[in-house]
C-alpha cells in the first residue's frame, strides 16, 4: 500500500528536519518537504520525533542455559530500546573456528525478529593473510582486534594485511585489553601510517552505533537511512510542546521512556508497551562492500 507520512520531525546530525515521506510497503519511495498534490492516505507525525531504528553491538552470544528466554532477552536488550539490527560478534581463536562461529551466529538469530551482521573478535596474533582472506571470502565486514600492549601493533606485517584486505576493505576495530589512552593513540597512529581501514575507538554495547561507523562497516545505507530508496524502519518518540526547541549546536537527547512506536521494514513491532514479536522478520545482512557509502 502507498501512503504519505507528513510533518515528520526527522532527527539527523543533531538537527530536526521537517519533511514528508512517500511510502510503498517497506520502502521509502520519495522524500520531499511536502506532497500536497498527491491523494494518498496521510499519516501526520507532527507530535513525534522520528529516528531510524538503531543498530547495537552484541559482543558475545548469550549462554543459553536452562531458563533462558531468547524472546525476553531480545526484547529487553534490543527491541525495547528501539534497536532492530545487531552486529553480532563471536570470538575466534584459530582460523579453523571461523566458519563454525559464523554458523553459531546464524543459528542463534534464526527465527527471530532481529536483522543481524556477523562479525568476529580475534587476538592480534590471528591477524594474518589467510585469516583476512577467509573473512573477505565469507563477507565478514568487521574484525575486532584484541591487543594487550602497543608493541603488539608493531609485530604485524601491515603491508601484507593491507593487500589482503583489498578490495573488500572491512575495517579493523580496536578491542584493547586495558582502557589506556596510549593504546588507542598507538592504534590510531599505526592504522593511519599503514593506511589500514579502521575504526578509531572501541564500540560499546547498549547504545546506538554512530552513523560514521555504520558507513565504514557498510551497514549504512542498508540501515539507518530515512531517505529515498531506504528501508522503512523507524522509531517515534512522543514529545511535549516546545520540548525540542533547542539552541543550535546543543545535543538533542531522546529519552527511552518517550519511545512509543517502532516500525521494522514497514511493520509495526511496538506500540507503547505492547510488542508484536514476529520470528520470521529477521534476516542476515550481507555486506558486499564496506565503506562504499562513506563520504
Amino acid at each position: 500500500m502507498t501512503y504519505i507520512i507528513e510533518n515528520a520531525n526527522v532527527l539527523k546530525n543533531n538537527e530536526l528536519i521537517r519533511t514528508s515521506l512517500l511510502v510503498n510497503g517497506e520502502k521509502i519511495t520519495s522524500v520531499q518537504p511536502s506532497f500536497s498534490k498527491y491523494r494518498y492516505i496521510r499519516m501526520d507525525l507532527k507530535e513525534f520525533i522520528m529516528t531510524p531504528t538503531y543498530v547495537f553491538l552484541l559482543h558475545q552470544l548469550p549462554n543459553q542455559k536452562d531458563g533462558y528466554s531468547k524472546k525476553n532477552d531480545l526484547l529487553q536488550r534490543f527491541l525495547l530500546k528501539g534497536c532492530t539490527t545487531v552486529i553480532a560478534v563471536e570470538k575466534v581463536m584459530y582460523l579453523n573456528e571461523l566458519l563454525e562461529k559464523r554458523e553459531s551466529i546464524r543459528r542463534f538469530f534464526h527465527h527471530t525478529p532481529m536483522d543481524y551482521v556477523a562479525a568476529v573478535r580475534i587476538p592480534i596474533r590471528l591477524l594474518t593473510v589467510p585469516f583476512i582472506q577467509t573473512c573477505k571470502r565469507e563477507k565478514i565486514p568487521a574484525i575486532f582486534v584484541e591487543f594487550q600492549d602497543k608493541r603488539d601493533l608493531y609485530k604485524i606485517p601491515w603491508g601484507w594485511i593491507r593487500e589482503a584486505l583489498f578490495p573488500y576493505n572491512c575495517p579493523l576495530i580496536p578491542a584493547p585489553a586495558k582502557d589506556e589512552p596510549k593504546l588507542l593513540e598507538t592504534w590510531q597512529f599505526v592504522m593511519e601510517k599503514e593506511k589500514i581501514p579502521h575504526i578509531t575507538e572501541p564500540l560499546k554495547e547498549g547504545e546506538p552505533i554512530p552513523i560514521d561507523v555504520l558507513k565504514k562497516i557498510g551497514i549504512y545505507p542498508l540501515k539507518g537511512y530515512l531517505q529515498t530508496g531506504g528501508e522503512l524502519s523507524y522509531n517515534l518518540f512522543l514529545t511535549d510542546d516546545n520540548q525540542w526547541i533547542v539552541e543550535k549546536g546543543k545535543p538533542i537527547t531522546l529519552e527511552r521512556s518517550n519511545l512509543v512506536i517502532t516500525v521494522h521494514k514497514g511493520e509495526i513491532i511496538r506500540v507503547k508497551n505492547t510488542f508484536f514479536y514476529n520470528p520470521n522478520k529477521g534476516e542476515e545482512i550481507i555486506i558486499h562492500r564496506p565503506s562504499f557509502f562513506q563520504s
